[in-house]
């Protein structure tokens, strides 16, 4: 990263917020009051608590805000949170109508994110926000996952897939993951908790919160470490800060600051399929592959109440990755004269055993990211029509530098130099949307969003046909979308329909718009139409939503199958996803008039992804299961004691786009057999002295399924993890 850009950009973040923090915002309207609305005009959307987290939200969590959704949404709160006890975010996640959840099979660190059929790779098609904020390597060049948020932060998980996420970008192909983490506490708060289980799982966590006049604070740590059940040992670190403040009598700054520092065996070559007959919970192939990852963030969401009907938002973020991953080296075929340190699987098979070889390549990468996003709120009202009109732009830049080098030992973290390159994406983006009241039961809410992105790529080295070689070479891309949408609901808060339609747009990634020789590829963005119809139902005793989506691709970008191609990704063909997704909640304990709470949740997703036209016509996308199922009972009773089972199934899927159903023998292609899930949880809360003892079973079943054949091979989930673990709070009066 040079240093000319990554400080210009710092001075554009502190300039904007230098403005929105100076006074004269704070005294521009101190006092005004909103015009009251023509007569017989529906009342403007409430403003928020005066003691609610100052953050930007997907969704609401009242039933009136819920109601004005013009789509399908999920909302997984901090009770929903706190029963699950989860040991990851992913484990919560699959809970979620219409997401496919991928859950790393032994730290829990990363996940892999797919929607209503998309590819759940690296979570790339579905835009994951903490607080508002963009959190994958490269939003724009390279919207990867490579970390998940530590659940010990979160207090709540909101998900949309309707019009609402054009006021989100770049990547709403698939919908928007807004992950909110804790709020600095009114009062004084202490917790404690220490788990510990099966395959050396160990997590310890310790936060303290409190309020100081008008200044509240939290700060969190959690430790996590444990071998794996796959015997692929890791350690992480997550650190969070907040502290929230007024800026003036209208004004109110959150600040955030994050830390992360992961260490994992990190392989991605799976088992063969002779491997995976004969041990399927055998141990990672590759014990020298290491991932280590760390991310410092800095985050800042300022609020300005400049008017009763007016609020200015402002979000300014930055954060820095480096990610180092060294992988051995191995052929799927042996080659003649070739050392190997270590042959695993059947040699009596072609492609049924690994050669390993004693060297390595290192993946050295440095990524950052930062931008700004002032929002605009206004409520009015113009005749007999009330509007709540959302306007903003953003400015983001972002920067990657990559080393790869090759190693002479499987453990090496130096190497020589074979390719080094550096990308710079500066990208512009602005939107409008209006919720539009005609009455107490009609709302209406067009939209509209533009993305403007300039990539840059230059490559300093590169691999020639003599081998690696200095080089100068540099290319330019740049894209420009227009993201409409509209939607509507009709009824009232406990029963309505609602309407919609929005595009999904994601640019290409920046290494495959411009190739190694510097030359723009032209590809296309991956362009979507949404369409959604469906309703809720409800009193707070039970609650049903039901909605039915149909997603029309006019291109998806593929992976490149003609051998050579000078991209690894190339403009594909159109595809369409077809399905209905629900949710039901009972609250049992309610209407059975019973002495304790018993609450049910069941949550499904039929949905069919096909590929239209050309020769894959017909055929269903990789990844894209036909059927998605869970169903969650809890029950409480008054003297804290209480327990959770969770049952969850995800359908059969497709490896590769030829819907090859017999598995090859490097186990890379055929069937993903479906799979089911069980976890169980118990939980005795002692009110007195704040302690709550916790017992869980995640994997009840304790049998080993497919969890996917990429990127190289069989890689199992479904291991048996049992933890006891021990909380302490304390919360003052």
């Amino acid at each position: 990263m040079s240093g000319p850009r990554v400080g210009g950009l710092r001075v554009v973040v502190l300039s904007a917020t230098a403005l929105v923090l100076g006074p004269s915002a704070a005294r521009a309207d101190d006092g005004a009051e909103t015009p009251p609305p023509p007569a017989g005009s529906p009342a403007p959307d409430d403003a928020p608590p005066a003691h609610a987290p100052i953050e930007v939200r997907v969704l609401g969590d009242r039933a009136d805000q819920v109601q004005r959704v013009a789509g399908s949404a999920t909302v997984l709160g901090a009770k929903e949170l706190r029963r699950a006890a989860p040991l990851d975010a992913a484990e919560v996640l699959r809970r979620v109508p219409g997401l496919v959840v991928r859950q790393d099979p032994g730290a829990g660190l990363r996940f892999d994110i797919g929607v209503r059929g998309l590819d759940p790779g690296r979570s790339r098609r579905v835009l994951v926000l903490e607080d508002g904020m963009p959190i994958s390597l490269n939003p724009y060049a390279e919207p990867d996952l490579y970390h998940a948020p530590s659940v010990d932060r979160l207090r709540s998980i909101e998900v949309v897939k309707g019009s609402g996420s054009i006021l989100f970008g770049p990547q709403t192909v698939g919908g928007v993951v807004n992950l909110l983490t804790l709020s600095p506490p009114d009062a004084r708060q202490l917790a404690a908790q220490l788990d510990a289980g099966e395959h050396g799982y160990v997590r310890a966590r310790a936060l303290a919160g409190d309020a100081h006049a008008d200044t509240r604070w939290l700060v969190q740590a959690v430790h996590t470490e444990g071998d794996g059940a796959r015997q692929t040992p890791y350690r992480s670190e997550d650190v969070l800060a907040k502290v929230a403040f007024p800026t003036s009598t209208r004004g109110e700054l959150t600040l955030k600051v994050g830390f992360r520092d992961d260490r994992t065996v990190a392989d991605d070559v799976g088992l063969t399929r002779w491997m995976g007959a004969i041990s399927p919970e055998r141990g990672t192939l590759a014990p020298d592959d290491v991932l280590h990852l760390r991310r410092a963030e800095l985050g800042l969401t300022h609020e300005q109440r400049l008017s009763e009907a007016l609020t200015l938002t402002t979000l300014g973020y930055a954060y820095v990755t480096t990610r180092l991953w060294r992988r051995q080296d191995y052929h799927r075929y042996p080659l003649p004269g070739a050392r190997y340190e270590r042959i695993v699987g059947n040699v009596n098979e072609a492609g049924g055993a690994i050669y390993f070889l004693p060297s390595n390549t290192i993946l050295d990468r440095a990524y950052s990211v930062a931008g700004v996003e002032p929002r605009l709120t206004a409520r009015g009202a113009t005749a007999f029509v009330g509007h709540t009109l959302d306007v903003g732009a953003r400015l983001l830049h972002e920067t990657a530098d990559y080393e790869q080098r090759s190693g002479s030992s499987p453990t090496s973290e130096a190497g020589a130099l074979e390719t080094a390159e550096d990308h710079r994406t500066l990208a512009l983006a602005a939107y409008v949307q209006d919720r539009m009241a005609f009455t107490d039961e009609l709302y209406v809410t067009p939209g509209l969003r533009v993305e403007h992105a300039a990539f840059e790529r230059h490559l300093g080295r590169r691999i020639e046909a003599t081998g690696p070689a200095d080089v100068d070479v540099s290319g330019a891309s740049d894209h420009t979308a227009w993201i409409p949408g509209i939607g509507m609901t009709y009824g009232v808060p406990e029963a309505h329909a609602f309407a919609g339609l929005h595009v999904g747009y994601a640019p290409p990634r920046l290494t495959t718009a411009v190739n190694a020789n510097g030359v723009d590829e032209s590809l296309d963005a991956e362009r979507a139409i949404h369409y959604e119809l469906g309703g809720r139902l409800g009193p707070r005793k039970a609650r049903l939503e039901l909605t039915g989506f149909l997603s029309s691709f006019s291109n998806q970008v593929v992976s490149a199958t003609v051998p050579g191609a000078p991209t690894e990704l190339v403009n594909g063909g159109t595809t369409r996803h077809l399905g209905v997704e629900g949710s039901a909640t009972a609250a049992l304990g309610l209407l059975l008039a019973l002495p304790l709470t018993v609450d049910v949740t069941a949550r499904g997703t039929f949905s069919r992804a096909r590929f239209v036209g050309g020769e894959r016509d017909g055929r269903t996308l990789p990844y894209a299961p036909e059927m998605l199922a869970s169903v969650v009972l809890d029950v409480e009773h008054d003297l804290g004691l209480g327990g959770q089972v969770a049952y969850s199934r995800v359908g059969a899927q497709y490896a590769d786009d030829a819907n090859t159903e017999a598995v090859d023998a490097t186990g890379r292609t055929g069937l993903v057999p479906a799979f089911d899930t069980v976890d169980f949880g118990l939980r005795y809360h002692h009110r007195a002295s704040g302690l709550t003892a916790l017992a869980t079973v995640k994997n009840a079943l304790d049998s080993p399924y497919v969890a996917a054949r990429r990127p190289e091979g069989i890689f199992f989930g479904g291991v048996r993890q049992a933890t006891l673990g021990l909380r302490w709070e304390s919360r003052a009066e």
